[in-house]
């Protein structure tokens, strides 16, 4: 769902929830609910609720959408750090493996290794973002341990870049770990069910 379309959900929420069939969820649709079901056993709507108890559940399901499309947000930002970092690796590998003075194919076949690493850890981060996200934050941060070891100099270049990419890895490991257990409970919530 998208943003503008939970808000125009939300503002149904003003309207009294009326029932008309109660073997029939509200919420999540399932069938074949019984005369003595308060609460839907699928999604644990309570169908013979009050209005402000069914509201509250309603606006709860709102919340844990829009706090999803947050995270999803989180793990964007982080995919968008993995792609980055493959480009940066494969320019500067091109650069300074074929243009500078002192030819080094093999840096470039190195930043190239490097940068494929980040880009399939991108694409994959579509399907697992949690174990993709902490896979890259590992990766830069071994790729950073391995630059100090060969050049202690390098570890203090590029501060505020580093603790940006840093960030982001962080921003986008809190979403993805989030995202999986609020995608979880929504699927249960919304998953409609034939009880019969």
């Amino acid at each position: 769902m998208t943003i503008e379309e939970l808000r125009k959900e939300r503002n149904k929420l003003w309207q009294p929830i009326v029932i008309e069939d109660f073997t029939i969820c509200y919420h999540c649709k399932t069938t074949g609910l019984k005369e003595d079901d308060v609460f839907c056993p699928n999604c644990r709507f309570p169908q013979r609720g009050t209005q402000q108890e069914m509201k509250k559940f309603i606006s709860g399901v709102h919340t844990k959408q829009l706090l999803l499309i947050d995270k999803e947000k989180a793990i964007g930002k982080a995919r968008t750090v993995l792609y980055i970092l493959a480009a940066i690796n494969f320019v500067f590998g091109i650069l300074v493996g074929f243009v500078a003075e002192n030819s080094v194919p093999l840096f470039f076949v190195l930043c190239s290794v490097v940068a494929a690493i980040y880009f399939g850890l991108a694409l994959w981060s579509n399907k697992k973002p949690f174990a993709a996200i902490i896979s890259g934050f590992f990766v830069y941060i071994i790729f950073i341990a391995i630059n100090a070891i060969a050049d202690p100099n390098t570890l203090y270049q590029g501060l505020i870049w580093k603790a940006i990419i840093i960030t982001a890895f962080v921003y986008g490991y809190l979403g993805a770990k989030d995202s999986e257990k609020l995608e979880k409970d929504l699927q249960e919530i919304t998953n409609a069910k034939d009880l019969n």
